[in-house]
């Protein structure tokens, strides 16, 4: 076996067994570059298959076989069309407007306008000699075309995927252009001569390409293991949440309702002794915690209801709270959210976390600093949320253990988010800030506003 046969028959195998791994994968994945890939394989097969059956035909030796004269020049040109088509899907230049999708549509027609006229020649005057000439220009132009193609893809397409596509078409065509060469020259170039440069730069291809989808297979994997994981994760956040929620139902409310009955009881007793001043603030005590467990009850289902996950409704309800608490302590309030985080949605734990946290700091201002302005600044910091709340009222240290001050809850809350709390004195300032890694998910609606109450 001479050295043309051995390269033909080893890549005719290579060819064949990789067409039907990457159908067999098109089956499975409905991937449509895979079935274009696999067309491409078998018609590489095809053409190889001919050239060994029809002993190595030389289109330009003399023959009256009319069947090897037209088929040598249509399998060819159809499989380089078809691996040019692979190409064009495979980096998407199909579906949009650009130079590259009209470069493609440029090299079918001149595929198709080879093809014509060579079927038209050999009908009009049988089977002949190619000419030199004619082969320099067709197959020179073809690959032209598409190495043109390709290095304006390559300016605009930057997946690691893509652009090893790209690569592996570069040798491919560089290959064929080795190939041309030989024919017009009748030369060996690097011991090959023919069409061997051409067969092992498709091997060299195909092991391009395997390698390609190699990798955009392990990426595909890490995807769905990542997402995976984000579902186990937001799953187990969803469960602590639930057991957090039943934890301050039974702690807060539970606490709150059997004091109301005692409170009740005692009313009861000191209206029987006639004593109108103690049952009247017994009942004044039992309508307070009414009102805070009916708040309490709100602030939880609202934090729990998926309706409310948007930045705007999570902003509207914290400065209707705050509004409500400072309008009638004649303070100076001011509200302030990035645009930019207004049409985020955020998941229920980081808002329930984040809403309790602005809470506990605006009640704690509004109770112990006596101060007469206080500002609420949310800000998206790469990707970080940030809440930075500011108040000028009395020196407050943020290192000492203020009972009844709901630091620790509010620090609880914070490390529960994932995210960090700090309090410090700036200047005249007491300043709160929170910050906490989220995953941003905005909504195809770029112009939502938020709306003040």
């Amino acid at each position: 076996m001479n050295q043309l046969n051995f390269i033909e028959t080893f890549v005719l195998g290579a060819a064949t067994i990789a067409a039907i791994y990457h159908l067999v994968l098109f089956i499975q994945q409905r991937d449509k570059f895979l079935a274009y890939y696999s067309a491409y394989l078998f018609s590489l097969a095809t053409y190889i298959g001919f050239k060994l059956w029809s002993n190595n035909y030389d289109p330009f030796a003399p023959t009256d076989n009319v069947w090897y004269y037209v088929l040598e020049e249509v399998l060819q040109v159809c499989m380089v069309t078809v691996y040019d088509l692979f190409a064009a899907v495979t980096l998407e230049v199909v579906e949009k407007k650009s130079i590259v999708r009209n470069l493609m549509y440029v090299f079918f027609a001149f595929s198709t306008i080879s093809i014509v006229y060579h079927i038209y020649g050999a009908m009009l005057n049988g089977a002949g000699v190619k000419s030199v000439e004619e082969y320099a220009l067709s197959r020179v132009s073809l690959v032209g075309i598409a190495t043109v193609a390709l290095l304006f893809a390559w300016r605009i397409r930057s997946t690691t995927f893509q652009r090893t596509i790209i690569v592996g078409s570069l040798v491919y065509d560089f290959s064929g252009l080795l190939s041309i060469i030989s024919f017009v020259y009748d030369t060996e170039i690097f011991g090959l001569k023919g069409v061997e440069p051409y067969l092992i730069g498709c091997l060299v291809d195909i092991i391009i390409f395997s390698s390609a989808l190699g990798y955009r297979l392990k990426t595909i994997a890490d995807q769905k293991n990542e997402l995976l994981k984000k579902e186990i994760d937001a799953r187990l956040a969803i469960e602590n949440t639930r057991m957090r929620i039943a934890i301050d139902l039974h702690d807060d409310v539970g606490s709150v309702l059997s004091s109301m009955s005692i409170y009740s009881e005692a009313a009861k007793k000191s209206i029987s002794e006639k004593n109108v001043d103690k049952a009247s603030a017994l009942l004044e005590q039992i309508g307070l915690n009414a009102r805070e467990t009916m708040s309490t009850m709100s602030d939880i289902v609202w934090t729990i209801n998926p309706l409310n996950d948007t930045g705007a409704k999570l902003f509207n309800r914290m400065e209707a709270f705050a509004s409500g608490i400072f309008s009638s302590m004649d303070v100076n309030f001011t509200f302030d959210a990035d645009r930019s985080l207004v049409g985020t949605s955020f998941e229920m734990p980081v808002r329930q976390n984040i809403y309790y946290i602005f809470k506990e700091a605006i009640t704690n201002c509004a109770k112990h600093s006596g101060a007469s302005a206080v500002s609420v600044k949310f800000t998206k910091n790469d990707s970080f949320f940030v809440m930075v709340i500011s108040e000028n009222g009395n020196e407050f240290d943020g290192d000492k253990d203020y009972q009844g001050n709901g630091l620790k809850n509010m620090r609880h809350r914070a490390q529960a988010a994932g995210g960090t709390l700090s309090i410090e004195r700036i200047g005249l300032e007491t300043v709160i800030t929170f910050k906490t890694g989220i995953e941003q998910s905005y909504k195809e609606n770029s112009d939502t506003k938020f709306k003040r109450k």
